[in-house]
């Protein structure tokens, strides 16, 4: 079974966003992840697998990217999952189209 970790984006610089997450998985060695648009242009999803692991562990390595994401860019995504919410909301919505 493979779970995945979700940084979800919407703003008017989504494209920047791609270039700059697809750098940042490059210099981190992340080689396995799929980007999507949603059903608005303008919200990007980007689905990393992972083995199952504890919600604080998951939440620990989409921190170490959420850092590096915030010195480039302004923060209008949001990470999922997160010990923030109830399990029961941490949810996605369906991706629209792949990138």
């Amino acid at each position: 079974m493979t779970n995945y970790l979700v940084i979800e984006y919407k703003g008017e610089a989504y494209q920047q966003f791609i270039a700059l997450i697809k750098h940042l998985f490059h210099t981190t060695g992340i080689t396995q992840y799929h980007i999507y648009r949603g059903r608005d242009r303008e919200k990007v999803q980007v689905f990393i697998p992972v083995v199952p692991m504890a919600l604080q562990e998951a939440e620990e390595r989409l921190s170490m990217i959420t850092e590096r994401l915030k010195s480039r860019l302004s923060k209008r995504w949001k990470t999922l999952p997160t010990t923030l919410l109830p399990e029961a909301y941490n949810i996605v919505t369906l991706p629209y189209e792949r990138l």
